[in-house]
């Protein structure tokens, strides 16, 4: 249980990380073409912002039901390791559910 918590975790940093990274590529290219241009530091201030808030909206459009997804996936998982804290837990390769029926 406790590694499937860490998969869905990873993921949901590893998309953040993507989108972050995508923020950051397009940042740096428009202080470069803004800089060839002369603009000035606060107008390219301003112009960043509003594309840094446009370029976080999109993301959250594009990929909101992937994040709501994962994270649905991992409040489950957060209550059913709540519930029942043995479950998944493996003793000798075999898993361990409960009390055996077996006498």
């Amino acid at each position: 249980m406790d590694h499937a918590i860490a998969v869905i975790t990873s993921i949901i940093y590893a998309l953040a990380g993507l989108v972050m990274q995508l923020i950051a590529f397009i940042d740096g290219l428009l202080i470069g073409f803004m800089n060839d241009l002369h603009v000035p530091p606060h107008i390219q201030t301003i112009l960043l912002v509003v594309v840094a808030i446009a370029l976080i909206i999109m993301a959250i459009r594009l990929l909101g039901g992937v994040f709501a997804t994962l994270i649905v996936i991992l409040l489950l998982l957060l209550v059913l390791h709540r519930v029942d804290p043995g479950l998944g837990m493996t003793h000798g390769g075999s898993t361990v559910s409960g009390p055996s029926s077996k006498i």
